[in-house]
């Protein structure tokens, strides 16, 4: 089922967006998709904020070797204060080959 906003609810996720807040975190706030907060700010006239990259290659490397010695992906991605997604992306970037996911079967 589809959740409707009203108006109001639109303005304060818009204000929102504005303060600062990510459409990752509007998306759980709202219970709506990323596409839907995506879409929503589009009509409203507004701007998308640039992505940062939230590492830099040093902290790759360092999460690396935590990752190298036996750390499940999650933990380092939280020990360098990231999303886990985050941190295999940036391990693809760097060549950094991940482990398979526990209880799921390689994908050859």
């Amino acid at each position: 089922m589809q959740r409707r906003l009203t108006e109001f609810d639109i303005d304060e996720l818009v204000n929102a967006y504005l303060a600062g807040s990510s459409i990752d975190a509007l998306a759980a706030e709202f219970r709506l998709n990323r596409t839907t907060i995506i879409s929503l700010l589009t009509r409203r006239g507004i701007d998308r904020r640039k992505s940062v990259r939230k590492m830099n290659d040093h902290s790759v490397l360092e999460a690396a070797k935590h990752y190298g010695a036996g750390e499940p992906l999650k933990i380092v991605a939280a020990r360098f204060d990231v999303d886990a997604r985050t941190l295999a992306r940036e391990f693809k970037r760097a060549d950094i080959e991940t482990r398979p996911r526990h209880g799921w079967p390689d994908r050859a």
